[in-house]
């Protein structure tokens, strides 16, 4: 239980799905609620299977393309930078600006949000960390430790964003974009410490 819950707030401080809840209300927006839930849910959906696999076959995966953990984090870093600096305008990004168009969300939903915002370098690293220090014996391709933290923060992700679409309307239009501005810096500041982080472990310093 102890290496349980060690796993799950190690991965619920890197994935930090409170700080991403505000990119998915930019994504969704113009969406009815019931739309807005349904996505919620896939979002969610995709964070695990993208944790999970990770946990299962990410350093194979990685080795396999020839790409090292600290190179996967800094391009990682890079994506959520950019974000953070349209977000800086108070408007959404670029992937988020055309709500008519089903397909588009759908993958936006995957890409950016799911992953890298919240499934990012830094969550993936941890749950490979996770799947490689706790692994049981008796199964060794089911590292439980990070399969359980995974769909825990999967399982949080869905709480938190239900409870921020049904109380979007409180933040009002101005509050929305205030908020916006806000997470853009945070995102910023968070893609550039995944960068330098991985640039820093790439060069070994």
């Amino acid at each position: 239980m102890e290496a349980y819950l060690q796993a799950l707030i190690a991965l619920l401080a890197i994935a930090n799905p409170v700080g991403a809840a505000p990119v998915f209300l930019g994504i969704v927006r113009g969406f009815t609620r019931e739309q807005k839930h349904a996505a919620a849910l896939r979002a969610s959906l995709a964070v695990f299977v993208i944790l999970a696999v990770s946990a299962i076959a990410g350093h194979a995966i990685l080795s396999l393309f020839g790409i090292s953990l600290p190179a996967f984090r800094a391009a990682g870093g890079l994506v959520i930078v950019l974000m953070g600096l349209e977000m800086l305008r108070g408007d959404p990004t670029r992937v988020q600006r055309d709500p008519g168009d089903p397909q588009a969300v759908e993958g936006e939903i995957l890409v950016p949000f799911a992953m890298p915002l919240v499934a990012g370098p830094g969550a993936i690293t941890t749950v490979i960390t996770l799947a490689v220090a706790h692994r049981p014996g008796n199964f060794p391709f089911l590292p439980f430790d990070a399969l359980v933290a995974s769909a825990a923060v999967a399982v949080v992700l869905w709480l938190i964003l239900r409870t921020m679409i049904d109380n979007e309307r409180l933040l009002g239009e101005r509050g929305q974009r205030i908020l916006t501005r806000f997470m853009g810096l945070i995102l910023v500041a968070i893609g550039f410490q995944l960068g330098l982080d991985g640039v820093r472990e790439f060069f070994g310093a």
